[in-house]
């Protein structure tokens, strides 16, 4: 065999390892991606080898990696995308809410196995910047809220007129 052809070989061989691995038929893969089954039978046998498109469509079905069909890796996962700490920072800032801030810091927990020092840290960014400014204690400007205990809200104003 010359080196094209191991290469197709090859390809065909992870590509149907990786069908397989989805418990798909050649039939679904066609409903699914609009590949004939008749050219990815031809693929899988290594008789004709994939466009770049086809990969990415086939890799993006399968959930793997073209390099791992292509054999530049023996690691079928696909890649997972890695942020940067300043970039968690950047996700968690950009939540609309403290809730939203809150769901995005429990992903990055789960997906990146963030550690409890970053976790507390982002937390606190989180609430700084979601978090309601102090009311001022005794003391108040004129204008301001004063609440009597158990009572009423009574405006600074309103206890002067009296």
């Amino acid at each position: 065999m010359i080196g094209g052809e191991k290469m197709n070989m090859l390809v065909g061989v992870r590509l149907k390892k990786a069908r397989e691995a989805k418990n798909l038929t050649q039939v679904q893969v066609r409903a699914l991606t609009n590949i004939n089954n008749k050219t990815l039978s031809g693929y899988e046998k290594g008789v004709s080898e994939p466009d770049i498109d086809t990969l990415k469509t086939l890799a993006n079905l399968y959930e793997t990696s073209i390099d791992y069909l292509v054999g530049n890796t023996d690691d079928p996962s696909p890649p997972q995308p890695k942020l940067e700490k300043p970039s968690f920072e950047e996700y968690v800032l950009a939540a609309p809410t403290l809730g939203d801030a809150a769901h995005r810091i429990a992903e990055l927990r789960n997906r990146y196995c963030i550690d409890k020092e970053t976790f507390i840290r982002l937390s606190g960014m989180a609430f700084d910047k979601h978090s309601l400014p102090e009311s001022p204690g005794p003391g108040k400007t004129s204008g301001q809220k004063s609440k009597a205990a158990g009572g009423p809200t009574i405006y600074k104003e309103d206890e002067e007129k009296k």
